[in-house]
């Protein structure tokens, strides 16, 4: 094979990418380069997204929140990978949801935001005590 032939090879999938009509996600099928969501559910993901995003900025307030991520079609199962990619075996509103929640929230969270989490939840956990223990007398 010559090397243009796999350069194009490699980068067929990104090219054939499906871009939703605000940018901050595309769509891909792992297995069919040429394929994209039909117009009604590319508005419906779009919608989705954007409702995620409200929700999350309302509950987590900072700056604007609009993460970008790729979601891939086609894959064993559904799942998140790192922090920009939704891995999905078929378009699912819900599972997609799920992920631009997950997605979103991890945008959202800081190192030291992480960390304060973390603490607390030792904190919490040390502080608990079970009513038998109370009854005990422990």
């Amino acid at each position: 094979m010559s090397r243009a032939t796999v350069v194009l090879f490699l980068l067929a999938p990104i090219c054939f990418a499906q871009s939703s009509f605000s940018g901050n996600f595309r769509i891909r099928h792992i297995k069919r380069p040429g394929f994209s969501l039909a117009p009604t559910q590319l508005h419906e993901a779009e919608k989705l997204y954007q409702s995620v995003c409200a929700v999350v900025q309302r509950d987590l307030p900072n700056n604007a929140l609009r993460p970008r991520f790729t979601v891939s079609l086609g894959a064993e199962r559904d799942e998140i990978h790192g922090t920009s990619e939704i891995w999905l075996k078929k378009w699912n509103p819900g599972a997609f949801v799920e992920g631009v929640v997950v997605l979103a929230v991890n945008h959202r969270l800081s190192a030291d935001m992480v960390q304060q989490l973390t603490k607390r939840a030792v904190q919490y956990n040390n502080a608990m005590v079970s009513v038998g223990d109370l009854k005990e007398g422990r």
